[in-house]
């Protein structure tokens, strides 16, 4: 049986239950796994290609570590690729088809819940991202200086713009730093403070450009006001389906069904709907979405946009920024 087969076989909501027992306490993530889910049974096999997925147990370095099951090769083709692999399972691991779709699922959305995801996830392991904003060059300053006061020359090497260590495995250890006195101590400590705060600055930095960017219905006014949240959560959803009348029902669903979150947290609520001008959305489609997120979510304040693009995919995606604004 192929990996393709056995999704067409087992529908999400019948996998579900098992893939609990492998996100445990990262629910609210569940809906990015029926997205994937979904677009790996939109997606066909590549043609004539030859491979095997092994499932089997695995255990740590030590005899006494836990076993557990393990699905591999997953992570070094692309998920077509993947799509046309057969299943080999070890004689000694009994599963159902429902448990062996939940593994399955779990090890190829290891890296990224889509292939562009994925690719995204390595670029930045890989290549160096250059500062964005103002924020983001302060902080590569910050630690910059860190590094130069922490790591003796003699260690230092630069490879793409990266900081490196030279020689054997890091630790402090190795280079005898101890924790210091008070003082180093104390400025440690506004170091890290400064560093959580640029960090905090470029994130926002960059959801509000993204916000008021090009086709955007939104206005400075609009939102201004996440410069002074206390915090935030936030979370893309896309329509995965090719049925363009319930491309908004489906993120819907995903909200409502598949996630769970402590919406009492928050108090306010940023809702913003990108879809190609080349498939636009029902005007009525869209009111009925406005108003079942309202009836979800709560909030008395709720900010509503859209941005069009491009794009030559159908496929919509709603961001949505959950904000503390008050103690």
């Amino acid at each position: 049986m192929t990996l393709k087969e056995l999704i067409t076989q087992v529908s999400f909501d019948n996998l579900l239950p098992y893939l609990k027992t492998l996100i445990v306490e990262n629910e609210s993530s569940l809906y990015a796994f029926r997205e994937a889910y979904d677009r790996l049974r939109l997606m066909e096999p590549a043609p004539n290609f030859v491979g095997e997925i092994h499932v089997e147990w695995h255990q740590g370095i030590l005899e006494e570590d836990d076993k557990w099951i393990g699905v591999s090769p997953m992570h070094n083709t692309s998920w077509e690729e993947d799509l046309a692999k057969e299943i080999v399972v070890e004689k000694d691991i009994q599963l159902s088809t429902e448990e062996l779709a939940a593994h399955c699922l779990w090890e190829i959305t290891f890296y990224g819940f889509s292939p562009k995801e994925i690719e995204t996830h390595f670029d930045r392991m890989f290549n160096r991202i250059k500062p964005q904003n103002k924020y983001d060059i302060a902080l590569e300053k910050l630690e910059e200086s860190i590094w130069k006061h922490e790591i003796p020359r003699k260690y230092r090497s630069c490879d793409q713009g990266l900081r490196l260590i030279n020689g054997e495995y890091f630790t402090k250890h190795r280079f005898h730093f101890k924790e210091g006195n008070k003082t180093k101590r104390k400025r440690k400590y506004r170091q890290e403070l400064r560093k959580a705060y640029l960090k905090k600055m470029s994130k926002r930095t960059e959801i509000m450009e993204s916000l008021l960017g090009p086709n955007s219905s939104f206005v400075h006014s609009d939102i201004d006001f996440l410069w002074k949240a206390k915090q935030g959560l936030e979370y893309t959803y896309i329509s995965v389906t090719n049925e363009a009348d319930k491309r908004l029902s489906y993120i819907r669903e995903s909200m409502e069904k598949y996630q769970q979150l402590d919406l009492s947290a928050y108090d306010n609520a940023i809702v913003c709907i990108q879809v190609s001008s080349l498939y636009p959305l029902k005007e009525k489609d869209i009111e009925n979405f406005k108003a079942s997120i309202k009836s979800h979510l709560t909030y008395n304040d709720i900010r509503f946009g859209t941005i069009t693009t491009d794009s030559d995919r159908p496929e919509v995606k709603v961001r949505v920024l959950l904000n503390k604004l008050t103690e």
